[in-house]
């Protein structure tokens, strides 16, 4: 079983869709504003880091499966500096 199936099985396991998900990343911040319109408004929590290089991105999205949450995760790897938490 591949990575990708493994962790889908795994969002199914422990989620009832549709379902709160709560995503965290680490991007720097010339990047920060890619990552959070991947959110598509909404709420987005922001804290930087102590010397403000780094912002921590933290949304609760409401997902309606699996393939919605791994979506997002395919596009903020695309996104340079991200760190998925």
């Amino acid at each position: 079983m591949n990575k990708e199936q493994e962790f889908k099985d795994l969002l199914n396991n422990q989620y009832n869709w549709p379902a709160d998900y709560l995503f965290k990343f680490i991007v720097t911040q010339p990047h920060k504003t890619e990552l959070i319109a991947l959110f598509g408004g909404h709420k987005v929590i922001e804290k930087p880091s102590s010397k403000g290089k780094y912002i921590s991105i933290t949304a609760r999205v409401l997902m309606h499966n699996a393939e919605e949450v791994m979506e997002v995760y395919k596009k903020a790897a695309r996104i340079k500096t991200v760190i998925a938490l």
